[in-house]
């Protein structure tokens, strides 16, 4: 009988694949940068039987891990967005249209709390989730903080950035901090309007932020606000304890 030791959360993500044992899904993932180095990791830890697998890539591009599992007897659940699940509606018609990760955020978050919730995932974009009684009443996706940077530059002439971002929002005095501190500015807005948003129809709520770069919400904190590690290895945790052990 597989254990939970045994078992490998695995969030695969646009820019990184993020991954934790089912025994301690509540703690920081860790991170590979490539398909390649995950699978070197997999080599040194052949303890690991079965993989419950999200992913944001197209197949093609995920095939020669799946590939890897099976020359190497690991077995591979990977879940996909659902009409419903663990006492959550979807809003969309179509579920293949929402990203997994935004699926499993809100199946994470739902366990959490019983009151209407909103979920940010940052990261290469932001998405924005509102739940309220078990029903997924919609949401928003705008570019994240470096996606918005980079697009700025391209697109613009004379006007450059760096790699720093400010730990508070601030006014630039040159061209890299304006730019840095623009795009701040716009994904904390994301947040004041998500907020907004949700009071007003609910007095009550609770604001999950997690993603690789939830770190820029870090503010919110001093309103009540939950930075989570990763919703989405939580939201699979779900999946896992239900498929092998419920």
């Amino acid at each position: 009988m597989v254990t939970e030791q045994q078992v490998l959360l695995v969030d695969i993500g646009n820019t990184s694949i993020k991954f934790l044992r089912l025994s301690n899904f509540q703690e920081i993932p860790q991170s590979k940068s490539t398909l390649n180095a995950f699978e070197q990791w997999l080599t040194r830890n052949p303890e690991v039987t079965t993989l419950f697998i999200s992913s944001v890539r197209q197949t093609a591009v995920t095939q020669p891990l799946r590939e890897y599992c099976r020359q190497n007897k690991i077995v591979v659940n990977e879940i996909n967005t659902e009409q419903s699940a663990f006492g959550l509606l979807n809003s969309y018609k179509d579920v293949s249209k929402m990203g997994v990760d935004r699926w499993l955020a809100m199946i994470a978050a739902v366990h959490l709390t019983h009151k209407p919730f909103v979920v940010i995932d940052a990261g290469t974009a932001i998405t924005v989730d509102f739940v309220a009684d078990g029903q997924h009443l919609g949401g928003w996706i705008a570019p994240g903080f470096y996606s918005m940077k980079n697009a700025l530059v391209t697109s613009t002439q004379k006007v450059f950035s760096d790699d720093e971002i400010s730990n508070q929002l601030q006014l630039g005095t040159t061209t890299e901090r304006c730019v840095a501190n623009g795009c701040l500015a716009a994904v904390q807005g994301v947040y004041a309007r998500a907020r907004a948003q949700i009071s007003i129809n609910f007095e009550d709520f609770d604001i999950f932020i997690t993603g690789g770069d939830k770190n820029l919400f870090a503010f919110t904190c001093n309103d009540g606000s939950i930075l989570a590690a990763n919703l989405v290895v939580q939201g699979l945790a779900r999946y896992a304890k239900k498929q092998l052990f419920a």
